[in-house]
Protein backbone atom coordinates (compact mmCIF):
# COMPACT_ATOMS: atom_id res chain seq x y z
CA UNK A 1 0.00 0.00 0.00
CA UNK A 2 1.28 3.62 -0.77
CA UNK A 3 1.85 5.80 2.10
CA UNK A 4 -0.06 8.99 2.40
CA UNK A 5 2.11 11.84 3.22
CA UNK A 6 0.46 14.99 3.87
CA UNK A 7 1.38 18.42 4.06
CA UNK A 8 2.94 18.94 7.92
CA UNK A 9 -0.22 21.51 8.24
CA UNK A 10 -2.86 19.72 7.09
CA UNK A 11 -2.05 16.91 8.23
CA UNK A 12 -1.92 18.60 11.50
CA UNK A 13 -5.63 20.17 11.63
CA UNK A 14 -7.15 16.39 10.64
CA UNK A 15 -5.53 15.57 14.24
CA UNK A 16 -7.35 18.62 15.75
CA UNK A 17 -10.35 18.32 13.93
CA UNK A 18 -10.91 14.66 14.93
CA UNK A 19 -9.84 15.60 18.45
CA UNK A 20 -12.51 18.68 18.50
CA UNK A 21 -15.41 15.90 16.84
CA UNK A 22 -14.80 13.13 19.88
CA UNK A 23 -14.23 15.81 22.59
CA UNK A 24 -17.90 16.87 21.50
CA UNK A 25 -19.19 13.32 20.72
CA UNK A 26 -17.54 11.59 24.32
CA UNK A 27 -15.90 14.74 26.51
CA UNK A 28 -12.10 15.48 26.49
CA UNK A 29 -12.24 12.98 29.92
CA UNK A 30 -12.99 10.08 28.19
CA UNK A 31 -11.43 10.27 24.86
CA UNK A 32 -8.14 8.59 24.20
CA UNK A 33 -5.17 9.60 22.12
CA UNK A 34 -5.93 6.38 20.09
CA UNK A 35 -9.06 7.22 19.71
CA UNK A 36 -8.09 10.17 18.05
CA UNK A 37 -5.01 8.79 15.35
CA UNK A 38 -8.22 5.84 14.97
CA UNK A 39 -10.48 8.53 13.64
CA UNK A 40 -7.56 10.03 11.22
CA UNK A 41 -5.91 6.75 10.54
CA UNK A 42 -2.39 7.27 11.67
CA UNK A 43 -0.11 5.98 14.12
CA UNK A 44 0.67 7.34 17.60
CA UNK A 45 3.88 8.21 16.49
CA UNK A 46 2.57 10.73 14.30
CA UNK A 47 -0.02 12.46 17.06
CA UNK A 48 3.59 12.73 19.50
CA UNK A 49 5.35 14.19 16.01
CA UNK A 50 2.52 17.46 16.24
CA UNK A 51 1.39 17.29 20.25
CA UNK A 52 3.41 16.36 23.52
CA UNK A 53 0.12 14.92 25.01
CA UNK A 54 -3.87 14.98 24.62
CA UNK A 55 -4.18 18.18 26.93
CA UNK A 56 -1.87 19.73 24.45
CA UNK A 57 -4.02 19.00 21.39
CA UNK A 58 -6.83 19.99 24.02
CA UNK A 59 -5.40 23.67 23.44
CA UNK A 60 -4.90 23.49 19.85
CA UNK A 61 -8.64 22.62 20.02
CA UNK A 62 -9.70 25.84 21.96
CA UNK A 63 -8.02 27.92 19.55
CA UNK A 64 -9.40 26.68 16.59
CA UNK A 65 -13.02 26.78 18.09
CA UNK A 66 -12.24 30.61 19.20
CA UNK A 67 -10.57 31.51 16.01
CA UNK A 68 -13.80 33.02 14.31
CA UNK A 69 -15.19 35.07 17.53
CA UNK A 70 -11.68 36.41 17.75
CA UNK A 71 -11.53 37.50 13.95
CA UNK A 72 -15.10 38.93 14.15
CA UNK A 73 -13.50 41.38 16.98
CA UNK A 74 -10.58 42.36 14.98
CA UNK A 75 -13.34 42.80 12.26
CA UNK A 76 -15.66 45.17 14.49
CA UNK A 77 -12.08 46.74 15.68
CA UNK A 78 -11.46 47.88 11.97
CA UNK A 79 -14.69 49.56 11.41
CA UNK A 80 -15.83 53.24 11.71
CA UNK A 81 -17.92 52.84 14.63
CA UNK A 82 -17.19 54.53 18.01
CA UNK A 83 -15.61 52.78 20.74
CA UNK A 84 -18.88 52.07 22.95
CA UNK A 85 -20.55 50.42 19.83
CA UNK A 86 -17.84 48.14 19.04
CA UNK A 87 -17.79 46.97 22.45
CA UNK A 88 -21.29 46.42 22.51
CA UNK A 89 -21.42 44.39 19.25
CA UNK A 90 -18.61 42.28 20.86
CA UNK A 91 -20.41 41.55 24.34
CA UNK A 92 -23.65 40.83 22.10
CA UNK A 93 -20.67 38.83 19.39
CA UNK A 94 -20.28 36.43 23.00
CA UNK A 95 -23.95 35.94 23.97
CA UNK A 96 -24.65 34.92 20.25
CA UNK A 97 -21.90 32.12 20.94
CA UNK A 98 -24.12 29.47 21.91
CA UNK A 99 -26.25 30.28 19.10
CA UNK A 100 -24.03 29.74 16.35
CA UNK A 101 -22.99 26.65 14.15
CA UNK A 102 -20.21 26.03 16.59
CA UNK A 103 -21.75 26.11 19.38
CA UNK A 104 -18.89 26.51 21.06
CA UNK A 105 -20.56 27.02 24.74
CA UNK A 106 -22.34 23.83 24.51
CA UNK A 107 -19.20 22.10 23.15
CA UNK A 108 -17.50 24.15 26.75
CA UNK A 109 -20.26 22.50 28.86
CA UNK A 110 -20.36 18.70 27.14
CA UNK A 111 -20.31 16.52 30.08
CA UNK A 112 -16.28 15.67 30.28
CA UNK A 113 -15.15 19.03 28.81
CA UNK A 114 -14.50 20.99 32.23
CA UNK A 115 -10.58 21.18 31.62
CA UNK A 116 -11.99 21.99 27.67
CA UNK A 117 -14.13 24.90 29.03
CA UNK A 118 -10.86 26.91 30.95
CA UNK A 119 -8.83 26.40 27.93
CA UNK A 120 -11.66 27.92 25.67
CA UNK A 121 -12.06 30.65 27.89
CA UNK A 122 -8.51 31.60 28.27
CA UNK A 123 -8.05 31.13 24.22
CA UNK A 124 -10.87 33.68 24.46
CA UNK A 125 -9.59 36.07 26.28
CA UNK A 126 -5.79 35.81 25.40
CA UNK A 127 -6.97 36.14 21.94
CA UNK A 128 -10.05 39.08 22.08
CA UNK A 129 -7.85 41.22 25.05
CA UNK A 130 -5.08 43.04 22.46
CA UNK A 131 -7.85 43.90 20.05
CA UNK A 132 -10.37 45.43 22.67
CA UNK A 133 -7.26 47.12 25.01
CA UNK A 134 -7.06 48.87 22.15
CA UNK A 135 -10.78 49.69 21.40
CA UNK A 136 -10.49 50.54 25.03
CA UNK A 137 -7.50 52.80 24.92
CA UNK A 138 -8.81 54.74 22.55
CA UNK A 139 -12.02 55.27 23.92
CA UNK A 140 -10.32 56.61 27.09
CA UNK A 141 -8.51 59.14 25.08
CA UNK A 142 -11.37 60.45 23.47
CA UNK A 143 -13.00 60.53 26.99
CA UNK A 144 -15.86 58.20 25.97
CA UNK A 145 -14.83 55.91 28.45
CA UNK A 146 -13.47 57.16 32.05
CA UNK A 147 -11.16 54.19 33.34
CA UNK A 148 -7.89 53.96 35.26
CA UNK A 149 -8.25 49.51 34.54
CA UNK A 150 -8.64 48.91 30.97
CA UNK A 151 -7.16 45.69 30.55
CA UNK A 152 -9.02 44.68 34.21
CA UNK A 153 -12.53 46.19 33.08
CA UNK A 154 -12.30 43.61 29.75
CA UNK A 155 -11.51 41.03 31.70
CA UNK A 156 -14.42 41.69 34.65
CA UNK A 157 -16.73 42.03 31.12
CA UNK A 158 -15.56 39.01 29.36
CA UNK A 159 -16.24 36.98 32.49
CA UNK A 160 -19.25 38.37 33.21
CA UNK A 161 -20.74 37.87 29.91
CA UNK A 162 -19.78 34.21 29.88
CA UNK A 163 -21.48 34.00 32.77
CA UNK A 164 -24.66 35.03 31.32
CA UNK A 165 -23.95 32.51 27.92
CA UNK A 166 -23.37 29.40 30.32
CA UNK A 167 -26.78 29.60 32.31
CA UNK A 168 -29.33 27.95 29.64
CA UNK A 169 -31.54 27.13 32.12
CA UNK A 170 -32.65 30.87 33.20
CA UNK A 171 -36.24 32.13 32.20
CA UNK A 172 -36.56 34.58 29.69
CA UNK A 173 -37.70 37.14 32.59
CA UNK A 174 -34.64 36.10 34.14
CA UNK A 175 -32.53 36.09 31.24
CA UNK A 176 -33.69 39.92 30.62
CA UNK A 177 -33.11 40.89 34.15
CA UNK A 178 -29.46 39.62 33.60
CA UNK A 179 -28.90 41.28 30.08
CA UNK A 180 -30.59 44.55 31.61
CA UNK A 181 -27.88 44.04 34.90
CA UNK A 182 -24.85 43.36 32.56
CA UNK A 183 -26.02 46.91 30.03
CA UNK A 184 -25.77 48.98 33.50
CA UNK A 185 -22.65 46.91 34.60
CA UNK A 186 -21.03 47.68 31.72
CA UNK A 187 -21.65 51.24 31.84
CA UNK A 188 -20.44 51.58 35.30
CA UNK A 189 -17.08 49.84 35.13
CA UNK A 190 -16.04 51.98 31.90
CA UNK A 191 -17.03 55.04 33.21
CA UNK A 192 -19.71 55.33 30.33
CA UNK A 193 -22.45 57.97 30.49
CA UNK A 194 -23.20 59.26 27.06
CA UNK A 195 -23.82 55.93 25.65
CA UNK A 196 -26.60 53.34 26.36
CA UNK A 197 -25.33 49.46 25.99
CA UNK A 198 -27.98 47.17 24.53
CA UNK A 199 -27.11 43.33 24.61
CA UNK A 200 -29.65 41.36 22.98
CA UNK A 201 -31.45 38.18 24.49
Amino acid sequence: MTRIVKDPAERRLELIEAAESLFAKKGYEDTAVSEIVKKVKVGQGTFYHYFKSKEDILEAVAKKVVAPYVEDVRNIAKGNEGPATKVNSILNGILKANDSDLGIMKLMHQKGNHLLHQKVEKALEEGMSPIVTEILSKGIAEGVFKTEYPDESFGFLIASTLYLSHNFSWDHESRERMHTALEDITSRVLGVTDYRFHLEI
